[in-house]
């Protein structure tokens, strides 16, 4: 094993033990049990993976695939039933509301009690309590039984002592999804602090663009078995590919479904169904999927599409996505109709927006769908990051973020009366 890695994991498996009644159980455990009165669940089936120190892992799935078990094994609260896992450093972790906390302890008892937990003295505890406090901002409530907070208070107080105490290794799973707003913004901003000094995150959520914000890599798991591992932005579209696939089974009875398809350009991934297709994407200024624009300049994509006539609403959509993929912008168009007396209908569209964006790398993402809005439509063809192009900056154009919201000011007028 290397110490270049943070965190280890060698063939991991878990498998639980289901009994009928609770009277199996103890006849399990006799000598002359004779006959096996359990049914094997396997939550995890030989996991491996490694992640270096510093980087930040996000491990997606949905409900039930073993993130979890999987988080939990890593922080040694779960024993595995085959393989092992190396952790190199402390670990503080957020597996579940309220764990590790006693509901009978006052807050500050179990900030003393988790910081005890991870390792920390008395003196080191008593240094961080006010940074902690602080930071959780639950006031007078730090002296009450936590069994009295609300889930966000709860989740507050954990939070503040898991990073507060600044840990090797950070293990979040879905916890920051009960706080508000404003502490959620809190708490990305210390997460990326803490990147920024080297702690290594394991991050599980079903939010993608968490993931790709956060994230260097990412794993997904299906069932206990790592199905991939790769990038934030290829793995969150493999998951979506199956949320849509199951949302395009259960619409239709089962009777289609979403699959991998060709991808026109070959360093994106692509997927739909056989109702219909992209056929080509071009930047009309170098006929390419690349191109380059000045701040202001107008942008022209050309998509081409075929969709069959059983698809009575069809649709495309055009989304600009920034380096990690996350979306900038983006808008649904309605296509014509197939005509009746064919099978299949062809066409082109142009899109046309200004390049009123900051300097950077962009991508384009095209979607054929069938339906009225984003929200309910059905896939039929999906090509990720089909086109990219550069902005580039313009000396006197001076804005915040990522668009030019054409923000001006105005010279107020004087409310001083006339003499």
């Amino acid at each position: 094993m290397s110490s270049e890695f943070a965190i280890e994991v060698e063939k991991i498996s878990k498998c639980y033990q289901i009994y009928d009644k609770p009277q199996d159980r103890l006849l399990q455990m006799l000598p002359f049990a004779g006959q096996q009165r359990f049914r094997e669940f396997w939550a995890l089936k030989d996991i491996s993976f490694r992640v270096r120190k510093g980087e930040a892992l996000g491990i997606i799935g949905r409900n039930g695939s073993g993130k979890s078990t999987l988080l939990q094994l890593i922080c040694h609260t779960l024993r595995a039933t085959s393989g092992q896992v190396l952790a190199h450093g402390k670990i503080a972790a957020l597996l579940e509301l309220g764990s590790g906390f006693n509901p009978e302890f006052t807050g500050r008892e179990n900030v003393y009690l988790n910081g005890a937990l991870l390792g920390l003295k008395r003196a080191e505890i008593d240094a961080r309590f006010d940074e902690i406090a602080d930071f959780a901002n639950i006031g007078d409530f730090i002296d009450q039984p936590t069994k009295t907070y609300s889930s966000g208070m709860l989740v507050r107080l954990a939070f503040s002592v898991s990073v507060c105490v600044e840990p090797d290794i950070l293990v979040v799973d879905e916890a920051l999804a009960v706080g508000d707003a404003s502490f959620q913004f809190k708490c990305l901003g210390r997460l990326e602090k803490l990147a920024e000094k080297g702690t290594t995150l394991l991050f599980v959520s079903h939010d993608m663009s968490m993931v790709k914000r956060f994230c260097n890599t990412a794993i997904y798991l299906t069932e206990g078995m790592l199905k991939a591992s790769g990038t934030p932005e290829t793995i969150s579209e493999m998951y979506l590919l199956d949320m849509r696939d199951e949302q395009r089974r259960w619409a239709s009875g089962g009777k289609t479904s979403v699959a991998r398809k060709k991808e026109l350009n070959e360093a994106r991934i692509a997927f739909g169904t056989e109702e219909g297709e992209i056929i080509s994407a071009r930047f009309t200024n170098t006929e390419s999927h690349y191109s380059s624009f000045a701040y202001g300049e107008t942008i022209d994509i050309a998509i081409g599409y075929r969709v069959s006539k059983s698809v009575l609403l069809p649709n495309i959509s055009i989304t600009i996505q920034e380096a990690r993929l996350l979306v900038v912008g983006g808008k649904n168009f309605d296509l014509p109709s197939a005509n009746v007396e064919s099978d299949w209908r062809e066409g082109t569209i142009t899109f046309h927006f200004p390049a009123i964006l900051a300097a950077g790398r962009y991508h384009v993402t095209i979607k054929l769908m069938n339906g009225r809005t984003e929200e309910t439509s059905l896939l039929i063809d999906k090509q990720v990051g089909i086109l990219s192009f550069d902005t580039v900056a313009h000396g006197s154009n001076s804005f915040l973020g990522i668009v030019d919201l054409g923000i001006e000011a105005s010279t107020p007028v004087s409310n001083t009366p006339d003499e």
